[in-house]
């Protein structure tokens, strides 16, 4: 995943106005980045997600027009046996 952008400085100035001892805002803002860029999806994340999503899709379909195929060619050999039996048999 790509890094979101977490404006620590900012941070920092907001929570020394509030009171907060230099730090201890430190090392809250410090974590917040982290936490915030380690755990965000970008918009290309997400776009590359629906790709991989769309190329599965195309497997899925090939996968579903193969098995369709096959079912009904061992459909067709079922009901040869049974009209070769009934009629050698």
């Amino acid at each position: 995943m790509n890094t979101a952008t977490f404006d620590t400085h900012a941070a920092l100035r907001a929570l020394t106005r509030a009171g907060v001892a230099t730090e201890h805002a430190e090392a809250i803002a410090d974590t917040v980045r982290i936490a915030v860029s380690e755990g965000v999806a970008t918009k290309t994340d997400i776009a590359d997600m629906r790709a991989d999503i769309a190329a599965l899709d195309a497997k899925i379909a090939a996968l579903e027009t193969r098995l369709t195929v096959r079912m009904v060619a061992l459909g067709g050999a079922i009901v040869a046996v049974m009209a070769a039996l009934k009629f050698f048999g």
